[in-house]
């Protein structure tokens, strides 16, 4: 699965780094930032000295099927991975999250990441009914910036390197891992936003 995981995330955000930048002036990726902070502060604490966060706010099934429905929100700003997971998957929200916010917008990105990461969780409770962490966001993230790369690449090597990405989601899809889901949706966001993006680009030549 590492290489996997790897495969979807490198790949995706090289392939972005080929597609033209969005019109403007780069702005401070605010969402990403505070996002990061978030899950820094709460898994911190839930790894020294609050280890009681973990079981309080992961995604746990059989809490949520009683009606905790905001375990599929709060299971983010917490990790199931230890130290080695958190610090992995804090860089790479804080590198892809730039890179997706920059290209969709500070409030597509929060709407992108919030619908991965709670319909996410939803396929989550069938293949994982229990664990946390922010990687479903990353993968969401990384799997819309993949699509981006399809729809508004001009060179082969982007267009490559895009479908190498969404292929790797696919098989983790199938194979019933969790960040399958999270990817296919965010793959199915990037889609739409890349096809406005790119409808947007083209009324101003017009």
């Amino acid at each position: 699965m590492a290489v996997l995981y790897v495969a979807l995330l490198v790949t995706a955000g090289w392939a972005v780094a080929g597609l033209p930048r969005p019109a403007g002036p780069a702005k401070v990726p605010v969402a990403t930032l505070v996002s990061v902070a978030v899950v820094a502060v709460v898994s911190g604490l839930q790894l020294t000295v609050a280890p009681g966060l973990f079981e309080a706010l992961r995604r746990d099934r059989a809490a949520i099927a009683d009606g905790q429905v905001w375990r599929l929100v709060s299971s983010f700003v917490v990790q199931d991975s230890g130290w080695t997971g958190t610090v992995f998957n804090l860089v790479t929200l804080a590198v892809l999250g730039t890179l997706a916010e920059r290209r969709w917008g500070a409030a597509r990105w929060l709407v992108l990441a919030g619908t991965v990461q709670v319909l996410g969780g939803l396929w989550g409770l069938v293949v994982l009914p229990v664990g946390a962490g922010s990687s479903l966001v990353d993968f969401g993230l990384a799997a819309s910036l993949a699509a981006a790369a399809l729809v508004l690449g001009t060179s082969v090597q982007v267009r490559v390197l895009g479908t190498v990405s969404l292929v790797a989601a696919l098989v983790l899809l199938v194979l019933g891992d969790v960040h399958g889901g999270a990817a296919t949706l965010g793959a199915a966001a990037g889609v739409t936003l890349a096809v406005q993006q790119r409808r947007s680009i083209g009324s101003v030549h017009v």
